[in-house]
This record gives C-alpha cells, sequence and structure tokens, in this order.
C-alpha cells in the first residue's frame, strides 16, 4: 500500500505539470476548443481553450498501473479495466481529433458514436467475458443476483453506452466531469476497499486532481472527449467487474440526471413542441444563460457558472451517501 500511496502523491504534481505542458503548447499553436452555437452564449469567452487533457490523465494512469502492477499484484479485473479507458479514450480522441480538424464542436456525429462504443462495448465482452460474467449485487440487500450471459451482455453494452455518453455529457462546465468522476472512482473505494482496487483507482484519482489544478475555473484546458469518453469506460468496467453495475446509478447520480435531462428535453420537444429546460444538459439549464425567445416549462434560477459547478459536486457527494448506504447491508453493517 506504501508504493501506491507515494506513486499516486507523486502523480498529482506529475499530471499537473504535464496538463501545463499540453495547455502550453496548444495555446502556442492557437489549437483549441470549438463551442457550440446552440450553447449557453456566454460559453463563446471560452473558444480556443486548449482541449484534449484527458490524454494526459489516461496516459499517467496506464504508466501507473502498469508500473504498480510490475511491483506488486496484478489485480484480476485490471485488464479489462485498463483496455476500457484505452479503447473508449481512442474513441474520444478520434472524436477530438476530427472536431479541431473541422473547427467545429462536433467530430463524430450522434451514431457514428453509438456504433463505435458498440463495437467496443462488444469487443470487450470477447476478450474480458470472465471478467464480466460475474453476480451483480442488488442494492440494499444482501444478494447477488448471476445472470446467463445474453444477459449479461446486454446490461454490458447498455451499461456501457449509457456511462460513456452520460460522462461525455457532463463535461460542459469548468471542473465539473473532472469533480464527478473523482467523487465516482473514491465512492468505488469506499464500498469496495481492497488493495488491488487501491492500485487502480488511487492513480487515476491522482492524475483527475492534478488535471483539475489546470482545469478550474476559468479553465486553462479542457477535458476533452478523450477524457470524458476514457472515465466513462473505466467507471463502466469496474462497475461490472466488482458486481456494481446496479449500484451505479444511485453512485454516478450526476451522470444520470445529465443523460436524464437530455432524453427528457427531446422527449418533451417532440411531444409538446416545448423544451422541459432552457439548455440541456441539466447544467447548462441552470446557469445565467438568457435564451430570448426560447420558450420552456421548468424555471431556471440562472446560477453563476461556478455556482452550478460547486452545487453539481456537492449533489455528488450526496449521491455517493446514498450509495455507500446501499452496499452497507451487503457489507453486513447495521
Amino acid at each position: 500500500m506504501t508504493s501506491i500511496l507515494l506513486l499516486s502523491l507523486l502523480l498529482i504534481p506529475t499530471s499537473a505539470l504535464c496538463c501545463y505542458g499540453l495547455a502550453h503548447g496548444l495555446a502556442s499553436r492557437s489549437v483549441g476548443q470549438h463551442i457550440r452555437d446552440v450553447g449557453p452564449q456566454t460559453h463563446a469567452v471560452k473558444a480556443g481553450t486548449p482541449t484534449m487533457g484527458g490524454l494526459v490523465v489516461l496516459l499517467l494512469w496506464v504508466g501507473g498501473v502498469v508500473l504498480l502492477g510490475i511491483l506488486l499484484e496484478w489485480p484480476p479485473s485490471c485488464g479489462f479495466i485498463l483496455a476500457s479507458g484505452v479503447c473508449y479514450g481512442a474513441m474520444g480522441l478520434l472524436d477530438d481529433a476530427l472536431s479541431l480538424r473541422r473547427k467545429r464542436s462536433m467530430g463524430l456525429g450522434g451514431l457514428q458514436k453509438i456504433v463505435l462504443g458498440s463495437l467496443i462495448a462488444v469487443g470487450l465482452f470477447v476478450a474480458f467475458r470472465n471478467q464480466i460474467l460475474v453476480p451483480q449485487r442488488i442494492p440494499f440487500t444482501q444478494h447477488q443476483l448471476g445472470l446467463p450471459w445474453i444477459a449479461m451482455f446486454f446490461l454490458h453494452w447498455i451499461l456501457f453506452l449509457a456511462v460513456t455518453n452520460s460522462a461525455n455529457l457532463t463535461d460542459g462546465l469548468d471542473g465539473l466531469a473532472g469533480s464527478v468522476s473523482l467523487l465516482v472512482l473514491g465512492g468505488f473505494l469506499i464500498i469496495s476497499p481492497s488493495l488491488g482496487n487501491a492500485l487502480l483507482l488511487l492513480p487515476l484519482m491522482a492524475t483527475l486532481l492534478g488535471f483539475l489544478w489546470l482545469n478550474a475555473y476559468p479553465a486553462d484546458l479542457f477535458l476533452g472527449d478523450v477524457g470524458s469518453f476514457g472515465l466513462g469506460g473505466i467507471i463502466g468496467a469496474f462497475a461490472l467487474s466488482q458486481g456494481l453495475a446496479f449500484l451505479l446509478p444511485l453512485l454516478a447520480g450526476v451522470f444520470v440526471l445529465e443523460a436524464g435531462s437530455v432524453i427528457l428535453q427531446v422527449g418533451a420537444l417532440r411531444l409538446t413542441g416545448r423544451r422541459a429546460f432552457k439548455i440541456s444538459p441539466l447544467h447548462h439549464h441552470f446557469e445565467d444563460a438568457p435564451r430570448p425567445g426560447v420558450d420552456f416549462m421548468i424555471p431556471s434560477p440562472s446560477w453563476p457558472e461556478t455556482k452550478v459547478t460547486m452545487r453539481f459536486i456537492l449533489l455528488q457527494v450526496v449521491f455517493v451517501v446514498i450509495a455507500v448506504w446501499a452496499s452497507v447491508a451487503w457489507n453486513g453493517m447495521e
């Protein structure tokens, strides 16, 4: 455990320095994020901010886990979780690269992301079937549910599509996606404490902390799709391999709210012709971002960006507490 803690502590400043170098290098070449026209107009000032900070996070995490695996014992689920983070991170990197090349906010289209994400999920299931076909814990009980392989495949597929896209949707405010992911990873470690899990999670939490030093408002570096999809892949793989798939919607509650708001927005618009929210995903609805002429159902409090981010982080803390409570019965505590 000493080696894990020492390496993780070293990764915090290393990540911050590498992120600073990436941000400086991209800024010097005028390579930066393009902002959606349909998003809050107050975000126009963010245009040109360097992106793809998630690449640093993933590379340092992979390097740290490989080094610790050589020094210590490899956790049984290590290959599956590493492969999931790398594969979905690569998909996000492709999305970022296309966006920068085309000089617009979207690289891969929505259908392309679903198809490519589905192909990755199928490949992971074939390659790591034994690490995926594990009984899943039932929240608030001491019971496990063992599913036949076909049902487990669909759970695996749906979970990966949901968590990767939800993490990507959450990445819309400075410091939000990184902080929420950090809390989810911390929740995993509280719920399933072990040396192997610490080896996988603490280095990632450390690299995220270093990244957040640059990503705090006003951000000098964005996470990018490489980071949001990569983190989503890691979170999904960890949940499946630890039997926590049914607990994940509680633990990653902010991700669920963000994705649910987009679904509700589309449904309300098609059924009633009115938007449910001022802008979706949900965090934009709470922002102080006027939308003249836009009709929406739910009143917006119009908070500054920093207040929205902080309150969503606090909300995620509540979800972690609920998830830990839901796991108490499993751990035999009262």
